[in-house]
């Protein structure tokens, strides 16, 4: 079966939205050349057959309540890294010098 991934979902959305299991994120990333860490694109499509350890109770429920999970971020989300500042975030030697 082949999908289309929507805005900001990532691997393991995918995984559980339309296998019913999270784990079944390694078979989804080698099945279509990627990486479990791999940011998707929106309308992407991806091969999510030859699954065989489906749940088919969680799967049955995210159906029928029609959730389709997007919890992934986008690269540009990504980017904006706010400036952290304090001594929690200094590096030794670097930005915070001991005498």
């Amino acid at each position: 079966m082949e999908i289309k991934v929507l805005n900001k979902q990532s691997i393991l959305d995918i995984a559980i939205q339309h296998t019913g299991d999270v784990q079944n994120c390694f078979d989804i990333a080698i099945a279509n050349g990627m990486a479990v860490s791999d940011l998707l694109t929106t309308g992407k499509a991806l091969s999510v057959s030859d699954i065989t350890n489906a749940k088919a109770d969680v799967l049955q429920y995210y159906q029928s309540k029609n959730i389709k999970p997007a919890t992934g971020t986008t690269l540009s989300e990504e980017r904006q890294v706010p400036s952290l500042k304090g001594i929690g975030y200094m590096q030794l030697e670097n930005s915070f010098k001991v005498s």
